[in-house]
């Protein structure tokens, strides 16, 4: 056979497997075999018929058979599957006595479709260039606009100068005037000695200089009002001021410790081994950036590192920078402005363990505690502890009255499948162990590779997990949530 027969001789059986023998019984169904997509668009087509047979009205044609989306449909069909598709449309047409538009459901030619895409072209370019015609409107107005606005700020500087240099002759005239009837009486008195320049006299006992004011207040932080003011109250003694500003810094850190602090920072510090993180929260996010308030947490971090234990207590009496961090709290309150409080600090770390520490845009912060290992290798679990927050480092940290809650759950809803007991406990069973892998650190994908376990990760790297902490800023705070209309309507009926 040569290949020129070989090739035709395919060419007839993928026609007669792609379209199959033609059916000579009854003309309502559509007898090819197509491909996949022109088997899913006949369903499609099949499924509009049947709704159209279903409700057999005109309307319903109209609606339905004869729309855009089945046109749109007819056009993707290969040809013969159109041509049946278009048949039936005009059986059914005709017997409702329907009108189908030319060209329904046939594709464009290349010739038209150059015609339609034409056309859209100059549509776009045409919208295009309406609302590039209006921008430019738009920004000639805004130009008018503040060209006007120049000319009458212009124009009334000027007046104001022309009310000015109209003014100026008058007073000129007057002070002429006065001249003589001032010159007689000097004539007829004797000159007058000049008097003496007079020295400038230093602040003594209770006057208050500026100098004065401006080393008070390089030395306490303080306001200048109110630098100012504790100088006049103690007659200008240095020492009296500051001690001055010190108890009232005390009244104004009582007076804001009622209000709400939700807002603030994590820091942290670390030790020959030892790491702490102390939470500081303050009102607002604007003082959590405050560099005042950034050394403040530096310092407070560095003390409780030689505190032994959590106690915020024994923390606030702990000396940085020759004040107690209570002291330094209260005087940065009174600079401020704004409720700083001194939350928890919590610690990790020892001789035989490393510790790694991360913390997240300063409010998520992380402490893991292995043996063996890295440095490096507890700050990136304490990376993914913050990103997966795990409530548990390893199964045996997890609580029997959790685990047992959760066994009575999973066995209730296994009991419901109507299975024997010996295979509830043994489904009980084998959930209580995903379980325990979704809630336990070693147990989670390490988030930075995603091919291994957390632990794994340590058994590769001669480590076992030791447990870590990780505290948030704010959390379990109850925040208060303004109302801005509510206020508004308050002040409106308070002017009322």
């Amino acid at each position: 056979m040569k290949l020129s027969q070989a090739a035709i001789f395919g060419s007839l059986v993928s026609s007669c497997l792609a379209f199959g023998p033609p059916t000579y019984g009854s003309r309502s169904q559509i007898s090819m075999r197509v491909g996949t997509y022109d088997m899913t668009r006949r369903s499609k087509f099949k499924k509009i018929l049947n709704e159209v047979r279903e409700n057999p009205t005109k309307e319903a044609v109209q609606t339905n058979l004869i729309s855009t989306e089945t046109g749109d449909l007819i056009e993707k069909c290969n040809w013969k599957l159109r041509k049946a598709m278009i048949r039936k449309v005009n059986e059914m047409a005709a017997e409702f006595d329907v009108d189908v538009a030319d060209g329904f459901g046939v594709p464009l030619n290349h010739k038209d479709m150059e015609a339609k895409l034409r056309e859209e072209g100059v549509a776009r370019t045409a919208e295009k260039k309406a609302k590039l015609d209006e921008a430019v409107k738009a920004q000639k107005q805004r130009i008018e606009k503040k060209a006007a606005k120049k000319a009458e700020r212009v124009a009334a500087i000027a007046e104001n100068l022309k009310k000015i240099k109209n003014s100026s002759p008058c007073k000129t005239e007057e002070k002429a005037s006065e001249a003589p009837a001032a010159e007689a009486p000097a004539a007829e008195a004797p000159a007058a000695e000049a008097p003496a320049p007079v020295a400038e006299e230093k602040p003594t006992g209770g006057e208050v200089s500026v100098s004065m004011i401006k080393e008070l207040r390089e030395a306490t932080g303080a306001g200048m009002m109110d630098c100012k003011k504790a100088l006049i109250e103690n007659g200008g003694d240095a020492e009296a001021a500051s001690e001055y500003l010190r108890k009232k810094g005390l009244a104004q850190a009582d007076k804001k410790a009622a209000r709400v602090a939700a807002e603030g920072r994590i820091s942290v510090a670390s030790k020959d081994g030892k790491a702490v993180m102390v939470e500081i929260n303050c009102e607002t996010d604007f003082v959590a950036k405050d560099g005042s308030f950034l050394s403040f947490g530096d310092s407070v971090a560095n003390a409780a590192l030689d505190v032994g234990n959590e106690d915020t207590d024994a923390l606030a009496s702990t000396d940085i920078d020759g004040s107690t961090v209570e002291e330094t709290r209260q005087a940065l309150v009174s600079k401020i402005g704004e409720n700083i409080q001194v939350r928890r600090f919590v610690g990790r770390g020892g001789s035989d363990s490393t510790v790694g520490s991360y913390v997240h845009m300063n409010r998520i912060g992380v402490l893991v505690e292995i043996e063996g290992g890295s440095t490096g290798l507890a700050e990136d679990i304490a990376m993914h502890v913050a990103a997966m927050n795990p409530p548990f480092a390893v199964p045996d940290e997890v609580p029997g009255d959790v685990l047992e809650k959760e066994r009575n759950i999973l066995k209730a809803q296994a009991l419901e499948s109507g299975k024997p007991a010996e295979i509830v406990d043994k489904m009980v069973e084998g959930r209580i162990r995903k379980y325990l892998e979704e809630i336990c650190l070693v147990s989670q994908t390490y988030v930075k590779t995603n091919d291994k376990t957390v632990g794994k990760l340590l058994e590769e790297n001669g480590a076992k997990m030791v447990g870590f902490t990780r505290i948030e800023v704010g959390e379990g705070i109850e925040k208060k949530e303004d109302n801005f209309a509510e206020e508004v309507a308050a002040m409106a009926a308070g002017k009322a």
